[in-house]
């Protein structure tokens, strides 16, 4: 492992299916385990829930991370840029993001193999799930780098029309839930999980200002990286910061399946912000 100069600190946004994941494989032949989060904070008796609410709740995260600023070297979670301002320290930022349609795909992918409610499932049903869409999918790099500081730490989860969730302050005793929360835990638990530690990206309706804002929060982070060019990404971080990559990581590659060209092309025309998004980063990213 080599030292990197202690001056630098590296907040990684990991935007969900960009490839983020493999990522890892870099950081540990560059950072020992005490010097990343949530790494730092959890180990493999860890509990499942415990382990999600670290990487994407950002109440939780802002404290972890601030709460161990002097010995964290890199940090790194499904959280929204916002998050940048709200920690203690000055960090490097860095984010991969990736074509809109392949990144909902692969998310579609992921929410039947691995939520009840979805499994077996046409990837076109699990695209029509309201809370789902409205959270993970539609335009959703757009609102991960177009959020406020507010909007990242608020518990506001989805617009109303669906069965709504306590706060996590209020969680209590499962015992205490109304049958319709129990009704929700039981057919949604995918769902269920995810209400209390996602960032708020339900609430949020994207238009031009936030598009703008996207781009130029984009704009400011210093290595912006596609997920089709991540040879230039881990070149950068070489170049610039002095990172050893000893081999391209490991990218996992969903399995395959035929997605027609009419699927392909609603989702291409319902995340049309995201899709202006991911040209002005690939401009980024050369």
């Amino acid at each position: 492992m080599i030292t990197l100069p202690q001056k630098d600190k590296f907040l990684f946004i990991h935007v969900m299916k960009t490839g983020g994941t493999s990522f890892s494989e870099v950081l540990s032949a560059n950072f020992t385990t005490e010097q990343r989060y949530p790494e730092a904070y959890i180990n493999a008796d860890t509990e499942f829930f415990d382990r999600i609410e670290a990487y994407l709740h950002v109440p939780r995260f802002v404290a972890d991370v601030n709460a161990l600023k002097d010995q964290l070297r890199i940090v790194l979670g499904h959280v929204p840029y916002a998050v940048r301002s709200l920690l203690e320290n000055d960090y490097i930022t860095l984010t991969l993001l990736r074509d809109p349609i392949e990144r909902t795909i692969s998310y579609l992918k992921h929410c039947r193999r691995y939520h009840i409610e979805h499994m077996e499932q046409p990837l076109e049903k699990i695209y029509e799930d309201p809370w789902f869409h409205g959270s993970f999918i539609g335009d959703y790099q757009t609102k991960i780098f177009s959020m406020s500081p507010r909007e990242a730490m608020a518990e506001e989860r989805f617009l109303p029309s669906s069965t709504a969730l306590p706060k996590r302050q209020d969680l209590g005793d499962a015992q205490s839930f109304s049958l319709e929360i129990k009704m929700l835990q039981k057919t949604a638990p995918g769902r269920f999980s995810l209400e209390w530690v996602a960032a708020s990206t339900g609430v949020i309706n994207v238009d031009e200002s936030r598009l703008a804002i996207a781009k130029e929060n984009l704009s400011a982070i210093e290595v912006v990286g596609v997920t089709t060019h991540y040879d230039r990404f881990l070149s950068k971080l070489v170049e610039r910061y002095g990172w050893e990559i000893t081999s391209e990581p490991h990218r996992h590659v969903g399995e395959d399946e035929a997605i027609s060209t009419a699927f392909r092309n609603r989702i291409a025309d319902d995340n049309t912000f995201d899709m202006q998004l991911y040209e002005y980063a690939r401009a980024l990213s050369i």
